[in-house]
């Protein structure tokens, strides 16, 4: 599966213009929003939920706010095509892992 990462900063509006809220069950995958963005969920048990999720678990993606993110796991995990990929606030981590190092953009 496609990532959706081109999808950061874009909010999202349901038919008759309201942002997009809850959870978007299709038959492949189950896509979750909140006030129009992108954004993980929990369940009633406090487990996380990511806002991009397979049925069959192959493709998770953690969102924040319409950004990608995840502090303790890839914000991307691709099982069939064997890639992950860490994010913080949006923007990619060096290393994986809770390193706190991020990527400027510019190089710096």
């Amino acid at each position: 599966m496609k990532s959706f990462k081109r999808y950061q900063y874009r909010r999202f509006p349901t038919e008759d213009g309201a942002p997009a809220n809850g959870d978007y069950i299709y038959p492949d995958v189950t896509i979750r929003f909140k006030d129009g963005y992108l954004n993980d969920s929990s369940d009633e048990e406090g487990h996380v939920l990511p806002a991009v999720e397979t049925q069959d678990g192959s493709h998770i993606e953690h969102w924040k706010n319409g950004v990608l993110h995840c502090e303790k796991e890839p914000a991307i995990v691709d099982k069939n095509d064997n890639y992950e990929e860490w994010y913080q606030e949006g923007r990619p981590v060096t290393g994986g892992g809770n390193n706190g190092r991020i990527d400027d953009p510019r190089g710096v």
